[in-house]
């Protein structure tokens, strides 16, 4: 890794001419230039500079350590671009493999004519999902009226409670929509109590002090109507190649994990902009 980056500070040099600024005079060296001084050629400079760190490698591994911030910066920088792209060329290529889902009876958010729809994947016991729902949260209040939200559930294996937790918001839901809502962040907000042992307990207190009616909740929460939500969920999961939570799919874009709010933002313009066309 540190080789990399001692060829990468070296591209830098030449990039902004750092041999000109006195990299030779702070060895005690310096360029020699043509009759009349003239300044150097491009060329010149490059195999001064090369002859320089061939009778002295060290020399460019002590300037990488004495700015190892600012080479750090660069090199993160550099990754966020790279990331940056294979997502706008990801999603180009999505725009061209429309993707169906079933989205009725879900938990919903927005109106029905929303130009973008947001299948959003989660776990009410990931950790990523929480972050996740923050960021689709900021978002969704930045396009008022353009968004509309489908929840649809994909408790992973392994993780106690997650089934659980997801039949009962379906169950709440169905109940009452708003105090829904505020089960759904209720649950986000204790996951480490849906995991824990008394998880079953936790669902049930966290249940009946939104004021919902608790016999009915119960008994809807294990009913082959929200078996039936889980097990398409699940489907439509596989054909999609989900392998882990959150997952996002805007209109046909996908995204993996809690991405930033700034790129988000940009899936949900690029589906915008195929939208009117």
């Amino acid at each position: 890794m540190f080789k990399f980056f001692a060829w990468f500070f070296l591209a830098f040099f030449f990039s902004l001419g750092f041999a000109e600024l006195g990299i030779f005079a702070a060895t005690g060296r310096c360029a020699e230039q043509p009759a009349g001084g003239a300044p150097d050629s491009g060329a010149e400079l490059r195999g001064a500079l090369r002859q320089l760190l061939l009778e002295d490698p060290n020399l460019i591994l002590d300037v990488l350590r004495d700015n190892s911030e600012v080479v750090l910066d660069i090199a993160q920088q550099g990754s966020e671009l790279r990331r940056h792209r294979t997502l706008l060329a990801q999603w180009r290529k999505d725009l061209t493999e429309p993707k169906k889902l079933l989205l009725v009876n879900r938990p919903t958010k927005g109106p029905a004519n929303a130009p973008v729809t947001i299948a959003a994947f989660t776990d009410f016991t990931c950790q990523y999902c929480r972050q996740g729902e923050k960021t689709l949260e900021a978002v969704f209040n930045a396009y008022p009226g353009k968004i509309r939200i489908v929840y649809k559930n994909l408790p992973m294996a392994g993780h106690p409670g997650s089934s659980e937790a997801a039949e009962f918001m379906l169950a709440a839901y169905a109940q009452n929509k708003e105090r829904s809502w505020k089960l759904f962040d209720d649950f986000f907000e204790n996951r480490e109590l849906i995991v824990g042992k008394s998880g079953d307990a936790y669902l049930r207190s966290a249940a009946s002090a939104r004021g919902f009616n608790m016999q009915k909740l119960l008994s809807d929460a294990k009913s082959d109507r929200i078996k039936q939500i889980m097990q398409e969920d699940e489907r439509d999961a596989q054909k999609l190649n989900i392998q882990g939570t959150p997952y996002f799919l805007v209109n046909d874009l996908v995204i993996r994990g809690a991405l930033q709010e700034n790129l988000f933002r940009e899936a949900v313009n690029m589906a915008l902009d195929a939208a009117k066309k």
